[in-house]
């Protein structure tokens, strides 16, 4: 189709032997037409007398001229500082015009600002041939033909341009209320977001409190515990005292073990007190005669609840004592601090290795009477059978 446009156009060109009355040229971006006068010559430039003023800095006062000569028109740069330009190609001499000749003008960019088309007109009163004729009513027809056909492809396009429109104004209304979904959202979302930040500030505000008084709590609570540890403490000093001191066996200096308790009431182990009556039946305290012994149980629980109660090296003590005691013989305190050479690697308690002279140590004596013929009784209060 634009092949026979081109024809139809290509037909309507003079030939070169046509008889030539003047020519036009025409501002192919504003469609102006200018007349080209045989008589005297057109003027491209910037001075206001031009043809064609054209206000650009690129541009010569009087860039170039065309002018008429021997039945031709002849286009000639006038030494421009960037050059005159026939169908984009810059001339250096002068060349003769031909019908649809492109004169442009430009810069060093090459943007093509300024690009008029040079038309020459034949003579009106000359009549065509036949055959030129013919074939321009051929050509017509081709060409009406062909502006049909672009007709109706124009109605198809301007169809689908609205067609294509109407579902574009149907999208953008579908993605206008997804924006507007989108918007409420957000907006709910940052109103949520706010909410949120507040209670985390009045969270943070109620933690910080509640740290503060937790450890304000934990400074009272470890004072009050400090405070019982030194009283617990003062406590197991006390209680230790009273053992070492109102529970201690003078026979071989510790807390008494299954106390023993003799008619003067004085208190003692019962194995050292066993061990000490085999040798004198005088009491190892106060030295008056033994006459019965009787065992307190209850003195000897309270004794060993308040060792395991005090823990620690008491505890400890307390059941090496009683280890020692029912696997081993009973020990009598030394009373003196001097030992043998011999003597170094015994225990504390080991007994003397000397043997008794006489085995009542106050018969000879004048400050107790003598007693020998007396008999000790030994009660066992706890009717205990199994011993």
């Amino acid at each position: 189709m634009l092949e026979d446009i081109k024809n139809v156009m290509n037909s309507k060109r003079l030939n070169s032997d046509s008889k030539v009355s003047h020519a036009l040229v025409q501002d192919t971006r504003t469609g102006e037409v200018y007349d080209v006068k045989t008589d005297s010559n057109f003027l491209f430039g910037r001075l206001l007398k031009s043809s064609i003023v054209i206000e650009e800095l690129y541009i010569s006062r009087s860039h170039s001229t065309i002018r008429y000569e021997n039945g031709k028109f002849l286009l000639k740069d006038n030494n421009s500082c960037t050059g005159t330009y026939l169908n984009y190609k810059k001339i250096s001499k002068e060349v003769v015009l031909q019908n649809g000749d492109l004169i442009a003008f430009t810069d060093k960019s090459k943007t093509w600002d300024f690009v008029y088309k040079f038309c020459l007109l034949s003579n009106p009163n000359k009549k065509l041939r036949i055959e030129e004729k013919d074939s321009t009513v051929e050509n017509n027809d081709k060409f009406k033909i062909s502006i049909k056909q672009l007709k109706n492809q124009v109605k198809e396009l301007k169809n689908d341009k609205t067609n294509m429109l109407n579902d574009f104004n149907a999208q953008m209304d579908e993605l206008k209320k997804m924006v507007n979904n989108v918007t409420e959202l957000n907006n709910k979302i940052n109103n949520e977001m706010i909410k949120l930040q507040g209670y985390n500030r009045e969270s943070n505000n109620e933690l910080t409190i509640f740290r503060r008084r937790c450890m304000l709590q934990k400074e009272l609570l470890d004072t009050k515990i400090a405070k019982e540890e030194e009283s617990v403490e003062i406590l197991k000093t006390q209680i230790n005292n009273l053992l070492e001191n109102d529970f201690q066996c003078a026979i071989c200096n510790e807390v008494v073990f299954r106390p023993t308790m003799v008619n003067c009431a004085h208190t003692f182990c019962e194995v050292c007190l066993k061990s000490w009556l085999s040798r004198s039946n005088l009491c190892p305290t106060c030295r008056g005669t033994v006459s019965f012994t009787s065992y307190s149980f209850s003195l000897d629980n309270y004794i060993s609840n308040l060792c395991d109660l005090l823990g620690g090296t008491i505890k400890e003590q307390r059941r090496i004592q009683q280890n020692e005691r029912n696997g081993h013989p009973p020990q009598v305190a030394k009373r003196g601090r001097r030992r043998m050479a011999n003597q170094s690697s015994r225990s504390r308690r080991e007994p003397p290795p000397f043997e008794l002279i006489d085995d009542n140590p106050t018969r000879n004596n004048t400050r107790f009477p003598n007693r020998s013929n007396n008999v000790i009784e030994v009660v066992d209060l706890t009717n205990n059978t199994s011993r």
